[in-house]
């Protein structure tokens, strides 16, 4: 027999059957997800890559608080590679009664080495597209700092005991970094001119950097040069560049991941559902086969060709459907993702690819490996072979496959093994209770009566579809309440991170003697919450009388460079800022010790997780803090963890304050202003010049906005594990229907009327959906609580609400599916049922 034409012919006259349209809408859903999340995942991965050397503004660089020595320049000059000295640091400029906290930046002749400055003389001027660095007395600014200061192109600008003037509006910086959340809008000066004002003495808080660039092989060989020698320095390359954006969205990712693989999964589900059917509904063709002649291979094949040629244009369609939909991400996402995007590279799509062949193979194949022990006698009888292992061992090598697919693409190996782990747990759980409580029925089936005893002994009567029928039902509905409950839920709680009151503002440097007035004053303008910590800055000096140790270092480490990728604040002889306070810190959660009590007088410390893993302190060790020229030692009490995302200050070492003495230290606020009573800070500066504004609304106002697109985003991907679920549920309600319509058939010609036969569906399905509704609520609390805490890092609580009214739903859905599906067996005349049968 001619295979391929065999198939084909099939194929063209059972297109339109339901379990085969299901398979096909199946493979379209789990291609177009993982093609749509695969293709952005890997134009945005390319465009950090591709732009790293212009975002860092050169091929290398030395960057710490003390300006690199000029030995490092010279030898860059006899190698012939370029550099340019940068100094950076913040600053609250004033015009007028107006003050905007800025970020100067001071740059030489060479700048920028990589990429291009970008300035207009005036807003929608002509764009300078290779500006360079400014001259000597003026100045490049942000727009945000001129709508601030209400400055326009060509004003002088105050600039410490004189004036600059705004030579031009910066359209962008090269050197920006890629940080998504930019504190202060940029004023790019003359090196010559911050000199000028003394700025960069010694004791000034100024980042330095000294740029390089030059071909690959050279840059590779002075960085060996560099390595020996920056000590107390960290060396920048392109694997530093754009953190604030890959951190957005790496979390924006998380989400779409989880939206993803479960839609994935489901389509795997969906699929097995309708092969199973579709291998049920060819017993008879194929026992036909058989008896004319047919090997069991060729027949097997034939199947499998059918499938295949099904799958090719379902895997097309999902590709451009995914294409379609990953342009939709990048509206919404915004500027989640860098502006200009490269073209993708064809292995998304391949992978999109692959998951309709796995999807296919992998859970359609072990359906069609049970018609390989139908017998030509199933002719004259209806008997039929079991499920043999190697089909049970093909499921469990689709969902390894699948995992192994997932995680390539969404990136995440913790969520896909959380999210798979509770599922795979969720359909044991729902095959073993099913046929336990299957067994339990066929007991006590003889004591009921009526539509009860009718239909629940259609579920026993078929327990292992029915079984089946379980499995899918609890599966697509734990998935959609994963999706509509437990996904706004995360989304809600990432919110919550950032109320409405959030400081807004943060003033540092207040001296002890100002703080009664400040406060008075702040509390004036309208910021109630107001409050003031000290901070104190010391050395860390000793761990349990033994000098401080990084876990991940050796002492043989303490004679080797840092190399590059080691952040300066990762030694241990960076300065520590630490603080004191009698109770415990709001935005902090206890994980080991217990914090002392006000009116403790023991010299006592509590430790953030982090500082505390980095140096592998415990409660009972001991600490000891050098500020200036005292040393104080500190019996650690309790390890906390800090949420670094709420915009309140936090500190690596707290002390109890009965024992800090008369400790040299400042204190600093954050607080609250509502809009509008800002105007009055700039007078509070200028009155007392040592303080310090740093204002974060524009900060915390974008950041709000990054929650809202990718609220937006993952609402878009949902849309397909929706789609998914809901014909997981098809799938499921549709895998007895051609026996139903035999026994309803039967039950007809015996004399049961129409009401009896509909009474004895909604019973069976009712049954169904009420025990798949419990598992699924149960398990989406499970796993929404595990993924929430291990994944996301949120407090999230189960939403039991919202858990049950979808558990609600779905039970409706499940009486709904039974009553359609029974009108049309009941307009079926019994003798045509039983024909077909």
């Amino acid at each position: 027999m001619n295979l391929l034409r065999h198939a084909w012919r099939a194929l063209r006259r059972e297109a339109l059957a339901g379990d085969l349209l299901t398979v096909f809408a199946a493979l379209v859903l789990g291609v177009a997800v993982m093609t749509a999340v695969g293709t952005l995942v890997n134009r945005v991965n390319l465009a950090l890559t591709g732009s790293a050397a212009e975002m860092l503004g050169g091929d290398l660089g030395v960057a710490g608080r003390d300006d690199p020595p000029a030995a490092f320049a010279d030898e860059a000059q006899r190698r012939g590679l370029a550099h340019t000295r940068l100094a950076s640091f913040g600053s609250v400029l004033f015009q007028g009664d107006a003050s905007q906290m800025a970020s100067i930046k001071a740059v030489e002749a060479g700048y920028p080495l990589r990429g291009a400055l970008r300035v207009r003389a005036t807003p929608g001027g002509a764009l300078i597209a290779d500006a360079g660095m400014p001259a000597k007395g003026q100045a490049y600014a942000d727009p945000r700092l001129l709508q601030a200061l209400g400055l326009k192109a060509g004003d002088d600008l105050e600039f410490g005991a004189g004036t600059l003037r705004i030579a031009g509006i910066i359209e962008s910086e090269p050197d920006a970094g890629g940080d998504l959340l930019t504190l202060s809008p940029t004023l790019l000066v003359n090196r010559a001119d911050v000199e000028d004002t003394g700025l960069l003495g010694p004791g000034s808080r100024i980042n330095y950097r000294l740029m390089f660039a030059g071909p690959a092989t050279d840059i590779a060989a002075f960085r060996q040069w560099l390595l020996p020698q920056v000590k107390g320095m960290r060396l920048l390359s392109v694997n530093d560049t754009q953190r604030g954006v890959r951190q957005a969205f790496d979390l924006a990712g998380r989400f779409l991941g989880l939206s993803a693989l479960l839609a994935v999964l489901l389509a795997g589900v969906a699929t097995a559902l309708a092969a199973n059917r579709f291998a049920l509904r060819r017993i008879d063709q194929v026992a036909i086969l058989r008896c004319l002649g047919a090997r069991q291979r060729d027949i097997l094949a034939g199947l499998a060709l059918q499938l295949l040629m099904l799958a090719v244009p379902a895997c097309a369609i999902g590709i451009g459907l995914g294409m379609a939909a990953q342009e939709g991400l990048v509206q919404v996402l915004g500027s989640l993702v860098p502006q200009r995007l490269p073209l993708p590279e064809a292995m998304p799509a391949l992978t999109g690819a692959g998951i309709g062949l796995l999807l296919l193979f992998g859970f359609g194949l072990p359906p069609l490996l049970r018609l390989r022990g139908v017998p030509p006698m199933r002719v004259l009888n209806r008997s039929f072979a079991a499920l043999p292992p190697a089909s049970l061992l093909a499921y469990v090598a689709a969902l390894a496959a699948s995992l192994v697919l997932a995680v390539q693409v969404t990136g995440d190996l913790k969520l896909a093994l959380w999210v798979l782990g509770g599922l795979a747990g969720l359909a044991v759980a729902a095959g073993v209770v099913g046929f336990l409580l299957l067994q339990l029925l066929r007991g006590l089936q003889h004591r009921l009566h009526g539509n009860w005893r009718l239909g629940l002994a259609a579920l026993t009567r078929r327990r292992m579809l029915a079984v089946m029928q379980l499995v899918g039902l609890s599966l697509s509905l734990c998935a959609l309440l994963l999706l509509a409950v437990i996904g706004p839920g995360l989304l809600q709680q990432w919110r919550e991170r950032l109320p409405a009151d959030t400081p807004n503002y943060f003033l540092i440097n207040i001296q002890p003697e100002q703080r009664d007035s400040v406060l008075a004053a702040l509390q004036g303008l309208g910021a109630d919450d107001a409050s003031i910590e000290p901070m104190a800055t010391g050395r860390l000096i000793a761990i349990n009388g033994k000098p401080p140790l990084r876990v991940d270092r050796t002492p043989a480490d303490d004679t080797q460079p840092q190399g590059e990728g080691q952040r300066d604040d990762d030694d241990e002889n960076r300065p520590l800022n630490f603080s004191w306070r009698s109770t415990f810190p709001p935005a902090n959660t206890l994980v080991n010790g217990t914090f002392w009590k006000p009116d403790s007088t023991a010299a006592e410390a509590s430790v953030e997780i982090g500082w505390a893993k980095r140096y592998g302190v415990y409660p009972g060790d001991r600490i000891t803090i050098a500020v200036g020229e005292q040393e104080r030692e500190f019996s650690v009490t309790s390890v906390r963890k800090a949420d670094w995302n709420t915009f309140r200050p936090n500190f690596f070492v707290l002390l109890n304050p009965n024992a800090v003495g008369d400790t040299p230290h400042n204190l600093l606020s954050a607080f609250h202003l509502p809009a509008g009573q800002a105007a009055g800070l700039g007078a509070l500066v200028r009155a007392q010049p040592n303080l310090s504004l740093l204002d974060v609304d524009a900060v915390i106002s974008q950041v709000r906005d990054v929650m809202e697109r990718v609220a937006q985003a993952v609402q878009l991907v949902m849309v397909f594990s929706l789609l998914a679920g809901v014909l997981v549920l098809l799938a499921a309600l549709q895998a007895t229907a051609g026996e139903r319509r035999y026994d309803s058939a039967v039950l007809r010609t015996l004399g049961a009327t129409r009401r009896q036969l509909r009474g004895a569906v909604l019973v069976e399905f009712g049954a169904l959906g009420a025990l798949a509704a419990l598992l699924a609520v149960g398990a989406a609390a499970v796993i929404g609580v595990a993924v929430s805490q291990k994944v996301f890092e949120l407090p999230l609580l189960p939403p039991w609400p919202g858990l049950l009214l979808g558990g609600l739903l779905g039970i409706a859905l499940s009486l709904l599916a039974g009553w359609l599906g029974t009108r049309r067996i009941l307009h079926t005349p019994p003798a045509l049922a039983l024909r077909e049968a």
